[in-house]
């Protein structure tokens, strides 16, 4: 998609700004592709900021499968179809579309209507002196070939529009971009996912369809980070490193089982490592006569941290060999032993 967008490499700006845009629309999908077109005919980027700001803001816009004024009118009216069909004749529908249009403005792209905000929205990114935005709103990008278009075309998960997988926008127009009619019929030519701990998905699946609904999945997963649980994202990442992930479908396993695991902040590990001393009945006075090296005792008790984060999980992989004469640490692990994938 990056050669319909081509002008926008050519925009004054930054040699950063002009990479991000590069690389942004090296994997702008078929939908973005059809939101950009109309944002950009609704408010012309004048610099590579404006373009980075128009992209960031394609989650705002709506498309209605309409490819007239007229079907336009009957889609805004949805109780045309209950109409009696000896009225439908006298219906203007396409005054009704145009002037839905007014009120949404939009852009008439390949039988969509592409509904983009009626006012600019405030820049996400001023261009001055700022960090430039991670695209960090996905879960999974593949890039999709057909017979008739070999060079593929991107899909980027999750849908976000409420439908299940395979008929979400994102799918539909991909589909209809390749013209072909089910994920079956496609190649999979490349596929990224946001959780590097996920391995490569072109491995993985032999249903493009499953991988959709899993990526669409995981989407949906990091947009609610269990539904809103403090350092829900910390954890997470933990348990992915802990248990060695390396698939898609076992970090969606891990994903749902976080209540198996057992939590400790970094910043108590060592009062963790002397609670497990007292576990195992080491005296009080002992552990606190600073004759033990808890420093280097609690290297020993069996954590994996995040190291994004602060927060630790608890393994249960067995420990490195300890000081003579302490007791080993407990194998703590997610219900007594059992992969979340068992569960």
């Amino acid at each position: 998609m990056t050669d319909d967008f081509k002008e926008f490499l050519e925009l004054p700006g930054t040699p950063q700004e002009q990479e991000w845009l590069k690389e942004r629309l090296e994997t702008l999908s078929v939908r973005e592709s059809y939101a950009l077109a109309a944002v950009s005919m609704g408010y012309p980027p004048e610099k590579a900021a404006d373009a980075i700001n128009s992209i960031l803001h394609l989650p705002d816009c709506t498309l209605h499968p309409a490819g007239s004024y007229e079907d336009l009118g009957k889609y805004s009216q949805k109780g045309a179809a209950n109409l009696p069909e000896d009225v439908l004749p006298y219906v203007d529908f396409g005054h009704i579309g145009q002037k839905f249009e007014d009120e949404h403005p939009g852009l008439f792209i390949r039988g969509y209507y592409v509904e983009y905000p009626k006012r600019a929205a405030e820049p996400a990114y001023s261009g001055k002196n700022a960090f430039l935005p991670e695209d960090s709103d996905w879960s999974v990008k593949l890039k999709l070939a057909s017979p008739a278009v070999p060079e593929g075309v991107w899909l980027r998960l999750p849908g976000y529009d409420g439908k299940i997988a395979e008929d979400a926008d994102e799918v539909v127009l991909a589909l209809d971009e390749l013209r072909v009619k089910s994920l079956e019929d496609c190649t999979l030519l490349e596929a990224r996912c946001i959780l590097p701990e996920a391995g490569d998905l072109t491995k993985q699946y032999s249903s493009i369809t499953d991988l959709v609904r899993d990526g669409d999945n995981l989407g949906y997963v990091l947009a609610e980070q269990g539904q809103g649980k403090a350092h829900w994202l910390d954890k997470f990442a933990a348990a992915l490193e802990y248990e060695d992930c390396r698939t898609l479908k076992f970090a969606l396993d891990i994903s749902q089982n976080l209540r198996c695991y057992e939590w400790v902040p970094s910043s108590g590990i060592k009062e963790f490592a002397a609670n497990n001393l007292r576990s195992c009945g080491v005296p009080e006075e002992l552990i606190q006569s600073g004759n033990i090296d808890l420093d280097a005792y609690r290297i020993n008790v069996p954590l994996c941290c995040s190291q994004k984060e602060r927060w630790c999980s608890c393994t249960r992989a067995s420990s490195p060999p300890l000081p003579q004469g302490l007791p080993s640490p407990p194998e703590k692990g997610i219900c007594q032993g059992t992969s979340p994938g068992q569960l």
